[in-house]
């Protein structure tokens, strides 16, 4: 958008749809470091029946076992990975915001050059999203953490950081 002197532009980033793993949280989940392991005192009975015999039959054993995972630690770590995918995962994230202002002739004349203006640019500025990770945009198996790459993992990543910049544009 262009107003005199003065302009203005974005670049707005949608996604509809697409499935993320949140490994990172996986991995404080089996480690008892997520919030969803607060509860790890509680005794619980989980859903299923019991290897009996009768489990393929008509009148398999409902299971009765009474499970304290601060007890038995190897319930989180027999979590699989599946229940850690998110699906349909959508942003809206605002991935650049830059405002510029056209120098007049007169300054144009103290710098001797034919044009020259100031802008301020702003990055990341704001996400909207339905992922309960950090950030929904991730290449997470990446060699920085110790993988060889893959879109849609999130494992051990960072958000994608804000930025500022402010700069002076000068044509000779």
């Amino acid at each position: 958008f262009r107003y005199k002197k003065m302009q203005l532009s974005f670049l707005l980033d949608i996604r509809k749809g697409g499935d993320i793993l949140n490994a990172t949280d996986h991995y404080l989940t089996v480690r008892g470091l997520s919030m969803r392991t607060l509860d790890r005192s509680e005794p619980r009975v989980v859903k299923g029946v019991l290897r009996d015999g009768l489990e393929n039959s008509a009148t398999p054993t409902k299971n009765n076992i009474v499970v304290i995972p601060a007890v038995q630690n190897n319930y989180y770590l027999a979590m699989s990975e599946e229940l850690f995918i998110e699906i349909d995962v959508n942003w809206v994230r605002l991935r650049d915001l830059q405002v510029t202002y056209t120098l007049p002739p007169s300054v144009l004349q103290l710098l001797h050059a034919r044009s020259a203006s100031v802008f301020v640019k702003g990055t990341d500025l704001f996400l909207i999203t339905n992922y309960s990770g950090m950030d929904p945009i991730v290449n997470g198996n990446s060699a920085a953490v110790g993988g060889s790459s893959g879109s849609g993992i999130d494992f051990g990543n960072f958000p994608m950081p804000r930025g500022l910049n402010v700069g002076l544009k000068v044509g000779f």
